[in-house]
Order: structure tokens, then C-alpha cells, then sequence
């Protein structure tokens, strides 16, 4: 039996057509769905008319034809996902994110259109899919950690690391900025997320996906270091080489090449870290509840003192600073600051104009640490440490004169032959 083709006819027109009274063309409308319909209803194991994949038209088609068209389209749309970047390219094959088509599942919706309801329901379902059509997409499911898994492996691939500017401090004196370096990172999540709808509705782009990774700036920019011009302040203490020296060094390093923005604080012991084994520190001696003792990380109170004295020489402001229990051979009195880990720390402030940059070398048996800053933030002063007694002063000068004069503090130490220096 044919199916009559109803698409062309204009329904409306025909109910107020003059001349045709309503009855009558009630009549022929029933009779034209009747007659649509009657070939689906007869052979109820195929797909209604106006069913359609892509604007391919399945009416007709039984399940094993439905099937056999639906892997058919799966394997034309199940392509490798493409991505290119810097004149690289890189695939996600689609086996390796899990990409399964929903053929069962599209088959069946092809299939239950007109179907399962009641006569006049099933009438008016296959009516308007014949009028108006039906679209059956085909869909597919994928393992969402697979595909991070694989795009998080491209990510490692082209993302590029920044890196900080940083100052040369030449024996000479002389300071030589370096430009930082621009990093790039590909956002894995906004590129998943992107995917989403192309891999769950089978529309793969066939051509490749240019990657846009966001650019990452360095913790140092080169606009941070621009305005150092100078030492404003450096301090040199010394040392016997060995397990002591070695902890020295290592504590040295972990503040070289940090900066200091107008109003930040630096803590020493969040910058350093734990003296402990796992980061190369060794036993030395330490003082440890006002008695001598070894443990890790002896003699990293060395390199806080030089730093202390430094910051000083440099104008910044010293925020939280503990001297030793007894005096320490290496630094004069009333010029150490002691640390602990977690215990005792050891902070200061920048309230210069400008950003301050922290240059440590411990060598053989010298430390030296020097604070480079602007020039013009000391106005053109000098500063000098004077002790009085158990006191300690800050004393700026500008042309042979004395234009402040600042206490620091009055320390007191204890006496123990036996003390070794912490």
C-alpha cells in the first residue's frame, strides 16, 4: 500500500475553502490522515513516516535496517579529536576517552514514535511526524576522567613555565636586571567543559582545534626590579666550612632572589622553611632551652642575624626579632635575631618607596647579604649601626650630619662557657 504524501496539502485552506461545507471537509482531512497512517499502522515493525537523522529520511526502515543505518553514521562521526598548537598537532583517539554511541538508544526512539499509545494517540503522533517531522540525534557517552587524563597529558606538552626577572649583583658592584618570561598554561577544565557537546552529540569538528592557552606572569615581573639602582644596605659574617656551614648555605639560598613590595612583611621562617632532613639540613650545634644541644639545621640563626643587620643598613622596619639566649661569637652584641622553627621567627617590613631585592652569597666561608633598592628611597642618607652599651641605634646621616637618630633595642644575654653559637 502507498503512502499518500500530505506534506503539500494546505489544511487550513481547505476547512474555510467557500463552497466546501465544514462536515465535508472534516470528512476528507480524517480521511487524508487515514490514509498517511494506514500503511504504518498495517506494518507496525517499521518507522514512521517523517522520521529523519541529519535530514536523511529512516522512514520505512526496520530495526535491523534502523541499526545497521545508525553504526553506519556512529563510524563516520566517531573521528579523533584533533588539536593544534605552535605548529604541533595532538589526538585523542576516541577508544581512549571511552566514546560510545547510543546506537540501541536512538533506535529505539526512531522506532517509538506512533507507537505504544492508544489508537488516536498513535494516529496523531505518526500525523505529526508527517507534517512536521521528527529529528533523532544521536548521541554517545565518554569517561570524563579518561578525557582530563588526555588533555591534561597535552596540557604538559605545550605549557610553558614562567619564569621570575631577577638582578645580577656583579663583584664590582654593579647591578644588572634580567626580564622575566612570560609563561602560558592551557585551561584543562574550560577545554573539557568545551568538548562536552561536540563528544556527546557526535559533531567532532574534522578539522583541528587551534589550543588558546592563557598567559601566566611571572611571581618577579620585569616592571619589579626596573627602579633598582643600588645597594642600600649589605652585611658580610664568617664562618667555619662543614655540617654548619652546609646548613648555612642552604638557609642563605632560600632567600636569595626575593623581593619585597612597598608594605609587605618578610618572615624567615615561612621563606626558609622547616630545617629538617628531608631538606638537605644536617645536625650542628643549636641552643635549646637556654642549653647547648645538636640538631638540625644548627647555624641557620647565622643567617637570619646577617640578614637582620642588612634590613637595618637598608631603611626597612624590623617587625619581630628575638635575640639568642647567649651572645653569639659571629655578629656583635645586640646585632643577632634568633629562629626557631615554629617557634621563633624572624620578620621585617618594607615602608620604602619602592620594591627591595635580597641578595645572599655564602661561599667557602663568607655570607654576605646585600638589600638592593632605589636610591632616591633614602633621600640621599647613609645609615650607620652604633651601640651604646647593651643598646643598639639606627643612625642616618646626610652630608656629615645627623638627621636621625633611632633606638632598636636593649638586649641581655647570659653567660655559659660551654655555649656553642646557635
Amino acid at each position: 500500500m502507498q503512502i499518500l504524501n500530505m506534506e503539500g496539502w494546505n489544511f487550513k485552506a481547505l476547512l474555510s475553502a467557500k463552497g466546501v461545507p465544514i462536515m465535508t471537509a472534516a470528512a476528507v482531512l480524517i480521511g487524508g490522515i487515514s490514509l498517511a497512517v494506514s500503511n504504518s499502522v498495517a506494518e507496525g515493525d517499521k518507522i514512521v513516516s517523517g522520521v529523519e537523522v541529519d535530514g536523511k529520511d529512516i522512514s520505512g526502515m526496520n530495526e535491523i535496517q534502523a541499526k545497521k543505518f545508525f553504526e553506519q553514521t556512529a563510524a563516520q562521526k566517531s573521528i579523533p579529536l584533533t588539536f593544534s598548537y605552535g605548529g604541533t598537532e595532538f589526538q585523542i583517539q576516541p577508544e581512549e576517552i571511552g566514546l560510545t554511541p547510543q546506537i540501541d538508544k536512538a533506535v529505539a526512539e526512531a522506532e517509538s514514535y506512533g507507537r505504544g499509545g492508544s489508537l488516536l494517540g498513535n494516529l496523531g503522533e505518526q500525523f505529526l511526524c508527517l507534517s512536521r517531522g521528527r529529528d533523532v540525534k544521536l548521541a554517545a557517552v565518554y569517561d570524563e576522567d579518561l578525557l582530563n587524563q588526555k588533555i591534561n597529558e597535552i596540557a604538559t606538552q605545550v605549557n610553558v613555565q614562567p619564569v621570575n626577572a631577577y638582578c645580577n649583583l656583579h663583584s664590582n658592584g654593579m647591578i644588572e636586571p634580567i626580564a622575566g618570561v612570560i609563561g602560558k598554561k592551557l585551561d584543562t577544565e574550560k577545554l573539557a567543559a568545551s568538548l562536552k557537546e561536540p563528544l556527546t552529540n557526535l559533531t567532532i569538528p574534522k578539522q583541528a582545534i587551534a589550543l588558546e592557552l592563557d598567559d601566566v606572569e611571572p611571581f618577579i615581573k620585569t616592571e619589579d626590579i626596573a627602579n633598582i639602582d643600588t645597594i642600600l644596605g649589605e652585611y658580610s659574617t664568617y664562618y667555619y666550612p662543614g655540617d654548619r656551614g652546609d646548613n648555612i648555605w642552604i638557609a642563605a639560598n632560600a632567600i636569595n632572589d626575593k623581593i619585597l613590595k612597598t608594605g609587605w612583611e618578610f618572615s624567615f621562617n615561612t621563606t626558609v622553611g622547616p630545617r629538617t632532613w628531608d631538606a638537605g639540613y644536617k645536625p650542628a650545634g643549636v641552643i635549646i632551652n637556654g642549653k647547648p644541644d645538636i640538631d638540625y639545621g644548627g647555624g641557620v640563626c647565622q643567617v637570619s642575624s646577617t640578614l637582620y643587620n642588612a634590613i637595618l643598613l637598608a631603611g626597612l622596619t624590623p617587625t619581630e626579632r628575638t635575640p639568642h639566649f647567649f651572645q653569639s661569637s659571629y655578629i656583635g652584641y645586640g646585632r643577632d635575631a634568633t629562629v626557631a622553627d615554629g617557634q621563633i621567627d624572624f620578620k621585617f617590613r618594607n615602608d620604602l618607596p619602592h620594591t627591595v631585592y635580597i641578595k645572599t652569597y655564602a661561599s667557602g666561608s663568607t655570607l654576605t647579604v646585600s638589600i638592593l633598592g632605589t636610591r632616591a628611597d633614602l633621600n640621599g642618607a647613609t645609615i650607620a649601626l652604633e651601640s651604646e652599651g647593651a643598646s643598639l641605634y639606627r643612625t642616618y646621616y646626610k652630608d656629615g650630619q645627623v638627621i636621625k637618630d633611632e633606638y632598636l633595642h636593649t638586649d641581655q644575654y647570659y653567660t655559659a662557657s660551654s655555649a656553642e653559637n646557635a
